[in-house]
This record gives C-alpha cells, structure tokens and sequence, in this order.
C-alpha cells in the first residue's frame, strides 16, 4: 500500500506535528456513522485532526469553520486505510458527545415536524438509547457508561412500547433521515419488543432489561478491530474477516473482566456478546453452536442471544454502511427469510409476523405499496397494493 501523502496546501494551511506513541494514545477516532452530524454546527467545540502516517495534522481547530475542510475529511475516512485517520483527542470527548446528542435532538424535533405521525415515544425512547449506545462505542467502559446503559434500558422496558408501532417508526425514521440511524439503540428496541411482546412467554421486566443491556453491549468488541478493516468500503479479505471474528470474543473478555472487578454487569450480557454470530443451525461463529441452551447447556445458544441475534441482522441490512447500501424494510425480510434456517423458527416468526404487519398497515392505502403475506408454508410473499380510491 502505497503512503498517503499530505498535499502542500494543507502543510501551509494546517499545524502539523509528529506524532508519538504517546500523543496517539489520546486520540480518539471518529466513528464515520455519526461523521455527517458535524455538518450542522457552524462552529465546533474541539478540533478535528487527521492522523496521516506518522504525522498529526490539525485539520480543522477548534471555533468557525469552512465545511469544504469536513468534506475532504470525510474523504479521509472513505479511504479507510491503516496510515490515516479522523480523530479528535480524547480530553475534547465530553464537547463532542455533547454536540453529537445536541445535534441528534435537533434532527429527531425536525423529523418530528416532517413526520408528524410517528411515535412520539418511540422516538423519546430512541434518543435515550442513542446517547447510551454512542458512550458503548467510543470504547473505554466505565462505570458511567454502564450506569447509563442501565439506565436507558430500565427506562425503555418501563415505557409499553406498541411492537408494531415502534418497527414501523424505526423503518420510517431511517428512510426519511439515515444519519439518526444507531444501530445498537434499534436493536435494543427490538429485542425488547420481541421479549416483553411477542414470545408465548413474556419475559419479566428485569428479564427485559438484561436483554435491553446485552442488545447494547453486543457489538462493544468491534471497538477493538482496527479501523481500516472495521469501516472498508469494499468486501473482507479472507483474512480481515477473521479479525472482523475475533470481535466476538474480545467483548466477550473485556465484558468478563469488567465482571470479575465488581462492574455491575449480568453474566448473559458478556454471553450475548460472544455468541450473537452464532446460528441455530450451527454455521455460525466462533463456536458452531446450534439449537436452544434449555434444551442443550453444552452446545445450545442462550435465548436471549437468540432475541439479540433476529434485531442485529434486521437493523443492519436496514442500515446503510461504508460497504453495503440499506435495504427496505420488506427487502430486509425477504433475505432473513430466505436465511431463516439461523434463527430460532419460534422467535423469527412472531418477529417476521409483528413486522408484516407493521408495514402492511403502512402500505395497504398507497399505489405503490408492497404487501407481504407468510403462507402456510413460512415462505414470504409479496405484491402491490390496490388503493382504496381505485375502481
């Protein structure tokens, strides 16, 4: 791979020092998600850097600021590559998660206004968890992440959320606007859907909330891949997907380790992290687990990683990513359910049927609405609506 090289206008432009293995230690990178959020400030609160080979260039300063300079950072990011990054240092954290949550309530009042008909709740609830889930990424837990984290999922699981109503706001919510999507928050919201609605047996509330903070701790082992293999555009190398892997396992242990020091963490929720790849059948990793733990404590995947597992692939094949496009929603379905061999058949087919009729509701009365029907074979099928002012 050949060096990036810093162009000669930004040496003129821009303060640029080498960078030692101590001043790397304090920065933090910028997760490319929530990049386009500083879009809307005109002026930030930190200064934004570009970590280029060996040297650090303040890209942007702290105060007013020319949004062209954003735009070649978010080329920055694009590439991807293990000699660059965009960061920030890690003691201007708190003025940037301040600005992100400051700008997410901005966008979340004006999707509102656009949508008036969404779920207030659903989205009270949504912003809550999108705070809880940006401190899970940034990486470090502390026993401030983990109280927030508790505390969003204790007040998700106290507010009765409609299942169908809350699939249907998320759906709307990231069509209409993909930068508030936060994957972690839209699985917590939907694996408490699917505990406390939709299974035979609901699950108590405090049940409901160890599968509210496993949603949210699932991924906290990607903070521990490197960058350039976490956000490349294009497909893994052999190679990069078994590091991508290994984030299974490493949240599994810092999970443990934080357990065995006294953080107030539930057991299942490091499980989930390391099991929430597998699948029911057993092509999964990183252990080929298969069937239901109830039934078989050796070999079996818990329930709730069962739960976990169903809204992480729903949310991210609706989420668009550096290296795939977002699907809709009946588009996401169609592929679960040709996968559905994966999933516990019991959960995904109340999910499958909560979600079918969520948007069936939304589409029945547009001309180019798509209905979906399961039949009695479990295969999903669809066609187009007839709107209701037709002859």
């Amino acid at each position: 791979m050949s060096k990036l090289a810093i162009r000669e206008k930004t040496r003129k432009r821009c303060l640029i020092v080498p960078i030692t293995p101590e001043m790397r230690s304090r920065l933090h990178p910028v997760n490319p998600e929530i990049f386009p959020f500083l879009y809307f400030p005109d002026a930030l609160p930190f200064s934004l850097y570009a970590r280029i080979g060996d040297e650090l260039v303040e890209y942007i300063p702290k105060g007013a600021f020319d949004k062209k300079y954003l735009d070649e950072l978010g080329e920055l990011l694009r590439k991807s590559r293990d000699d660059c990054e965009v960061c920030i240092k890690r003691g201007e954290r708190p003025a940037f998660d301040a600005l992100i949550q400051r700008v997410r309530a901005e966008k979340l009042a004006n999707l509102r206004k656009t949508l008036p008909n969404l779920d207030q709740k659903t989205l009270d609830i949504y912003s809550a968890l999108s705070t809880a889930s940006q401190m899970v990424v940034a990486g470090g837990i502390d026993t401030s992440v983990i109280s927030q984290v508790k505390a969003s999922a204790t007040y998700l699981v106290s507010n009765v959320i409609d299942s169908e109503l809350t699939v249907s706001t998320l759906g709307r919510m990231i069509t209409c606007d993909p930068t508030l999507y936060d994957h972690s928050a839209t699985v917590t919201m939907i694996s408490a859907v699917i505990s406390t609605k939709l299974l035979p047996k609901k699950f108590s509330k405090k049940e409901a909330e160890v599968v509210a903070q496993s949603a949210m701790f699932h991924d906290v082992g990607k903070t521990c891949v490197p960058s350039e293999i976490l956000n490349k555009p294009g497909k893994l190398t052999p190679e990069e997907f078994e590091i991508m892997k290994k984030h299974t396992t490493l949240g599994h242990q810092e999970l443990k380790q934080l357990i065995a020091g006294g953080a107030p963490i539930d057991e299942i929720v490091a499980r989930v992290a390391l099991e929430h790849h597998e699948k029911w059948d057993g092509r999964g990793y990183p252990s080929g687990r298969k069937g239901a733990w109830e039934l078989d404590s050796k070999n079996g995947i818990h329930i709730v990683t069962r739960i976990v597992t169903i809204a992480d692939i729903y949310s991210a094949l609706l989420m668009k990513r550096v290296y795939k496009p977002a699907f809709e929603p009946q588009d996401a379905l169609k592929i679960m359910a040709s996968e559905s061999k994966g999933f516990d058949p019991d959960i995904f087919m109340a999910f499958l049927k909560c979600v079918v009729r969520s948007l069936n509701a939304e589409q029945k009365n547009q001309a180019s609405g798509r209905i979906l029907a399961i039949g009695d074979d479990g295969v999903l099928k669809e066609w187009q609506a007839t709107p209701k002012s037709a002859s």
